[in-house]
């Protein structure tokens, strides 16, 4: 079989490909077939021949393979012909192994991407869940720990968290043992869950590319209350800006996730995902566009011809447009 799981939705991938491997039977025998490519350029060969080797102890095996049909969506030329043709060679892969292409972005669905694979593949898309699927996807997580939230406790923690699932998941576990048997309510979540300032910077990056001027300001904010000073906040996210050039240059060149955390010196890999996913929605001339405005804003600051908080207030909206 051959599937392709591509979306923002990283955090519900990476659960249903927990799923398939936990059919393969004990950990240790499942780890004997379950075989990783995601170092590009990917060998064809090699991958065709790892997909007809007998699997151990196991009626199948299980190759994963990541961030290669979005570039070959992306046109990049060391992908190579076998790979472009995919479609030509899916009868040589024996039934006892599974494929799984895996992509953190939504492919076009009439792109060079999904056209490479052909229509004998089963392709799902999970997409970033939001508003009333967020909050449902919550009050779940939130039983499954045992546990009880106000509406607008759960309000609260979408908002905090962007909708990332992966720090949901883990709040939400922290707020759980925190409350013990009582109903999980705003102050208890504006207590346990501390909006660091590297979160606020993400979230003001995510209300910068959907145009949300609002949301922006309320993390510049957050941060001018945390005792982050307006210089210090500009540096912050012209910080920023350069990681999500620099992982968007590096991603072109075909490094791994990990190749590209040690080039950045990023070793959180919350902090690595959030960047490498921000990097992929912003194009190179909109980063450049952010990088100019930040710098003509600290030289207003320092000139002494703008006022600092009206100036990070101009700039929030400004790159929000």
């Amino acid at each position: 079989m051959i599937r392709v799981f591509h979306g923002e939705d990283s955090y519900t991938i990476s659960q249903e490909i927990r799923k398939i491997k936990n059919k393969l039977g004990h950990r240790d025998i499942a780890s004997s077939n379950v075989s990783i490519f995601d170092n590009h350029p990917i060998n064809f060969h090699e991958f065709l021949s790892t997909s007809k080797a007998i699997p151990f102890m196991s009626d199948r095996r299980i190759i994963i393979i990541s961030n290669l049909l979005s570039k070959i969506q992306n046109k990049v030329k060391s992908i190579s012909d076998e790979w472009l043709e995919f479609y030509k060679y899916v009868d040589e892969i024996p039934p006892t192994s599974e494929v799984i292409f895996v992509e953190n972005i939504e492919l076009k669905n009439n792109g060079n991407g999904l056209n490479a694979v052909g229509d004998k593949c089963e392709v799902k898309v999970f997409q970033k869940k939001k508003g009333y699927e967020l909050e449902n996807w919550i009050k779940n997580k939130i039983l499954e720990s045992k546990a009880m939230a106000s509406p607008n406790a759960i309000k609260r923690l979408s908002w905090i968290t962007s909708g990332d699932l992966y720090r949901l998941e883990n709040e939400i576990n922290k707020l759980s043992l925190y409350v013990g048997d009582r109903e999980i309510n705003v102050s208890d979540v504006n207590k346990v869950i501390s909006s660091s300032r590297q979160s606020n910077i993400f979230l003001f990056i995510d209300a910068v590319m959907d145009k949300k001027a609002g949301v922006a300001l309320n993390e510049l904010y957050s941060l001018i209350l945390d005792g982050v000073s307006i210089g210090q906040i500009i540096n912050m996210l012209a910080r920023q800006v350069r990681l999500l050039i620099l992982c968007k240059d590096l991603s072109s060149k075909n490094l791994s996730r990990e190749d590209i955390g040690k080039r950045i010196f990023i070793n959180n890999n919350f902090v690595l995902e959030k960047t490498l996913a921000q990097s992929n929605r912003f194009d190179f001339k909109n980063l450049i566009r952010i990088q100019k405005q930040l710098l003509s804003t600290d030289i207003s600051i320092k000139n002494g011809t703008m006022e600092q908080r009206a100036a990070v207030e101009i700039l929030a909206s400004e790159l929000s447009k």
